[in-house]
């Protein structure tokens, strides 16, 4: 909100680069930038991965460079295990649950085998999965009918194909997963070529390298600043170290 202050446009653009983070927050985000502005465009200097690819289907449209990716949307959870913490996708979760399940029915004797592993997770991740799931894709839906394919007789088609493409871990293997220009285009999602406009490259290049050297050379990890000046900047603070007298 900070950052958005004092803009009088109604069209905004975004320079996005981030590895994501969590759905509820990009929901908040999204409509809080829905109410000020009538038009988003999204610009990709890199990659916008996880919670940002998905912030980028609410856009009317997305610049990036021929040779950038975004990554899958399918939703991920950090589980505490007893040999440290893991991140695992909520469809990868349901899979597992899905297999015990079958493969318990088929031979008893399974059980001996799935239930230590089962027993690791907490209480209630399953229905947590299912909601994540349903979550990232009923918002993503949403988000391209009403905003980038707007008007588009096909628009809930697309966007059903869009999403589920983008969710979808089975097929993709990885939350990691790079998926170019060319996919996204032929997808349905409206990509301009950051390349088309030279001036343009270069002032979204010296932001993003600017950026870059600051989270490299400062204690910085995440920033966000308009064309104003105006920033919220978050900086890691290093732990605390007792002193012994």
């Amino acid at each position: 909100m900070e950052t958005v202050y004092g803009i009088k446009d109604k069209e905004i653009a975004i320079i996005l680069h981030s590895p994501g983070g969590q759905i509820e927050a990009v929901q908040s985000i999204v409509e809080y930038l829905r109410k000020k502005f009538d038009r988003i465009i999204a610009i990709i200097p890199d990659a916008a991965m996880s919670a940002a690819s998905l912030f980028a289907l609410a856009s009317d449209e997305i610049i990036m460079g021929k040779q950038l990716n975004v990554g899958p949307i399918d939703p991920q959870f950090i589980i505490n295990m007893p040999y440290g913490q893991v991140s695992i996708s909520a469809q990868s979760l349901l899979e597992e649950f899905n297999r015990a399940k079958e493969e318990v029915k088929q031979d008893k004797d399974s059980l001996l085998v799935w239930a230590p592993k089962i027993q690791q997770y907490p209480p209630g991740i399953l229905e947590e999965a299912k909601n994540a799931i349903e979550l990232t894709k009923k918002l993503g839906k949403e988000w391209l009918i009403k905003y980038m394919l707007k008007g588009d007789k096909d628009a809930e088609i697309k966007a059903n194909r869009i999403v589920e493409y983008l969710n979808n871990h089975k097929e993709l293997k990885s939350h990691a997963a790079p998926i170019n220009k060319d996919k996204l285009k032929e997808l349905g999602l409206k990509i301009i070529e950051l390349e088309e406009d030279q001036k343009l490259q270069d002032l979204v290049l010296s932001v993003y390298h600017a950026t870059r050297i600051t989270f490299q050379l400062t204690t910085v990890h995440k920033i966000v600043e308009n064309s104003n000046g105006r920033a919220f900047i978050r900086i890691l603070q290093p732990p605390q170290t007792s002193q012994q007298k």
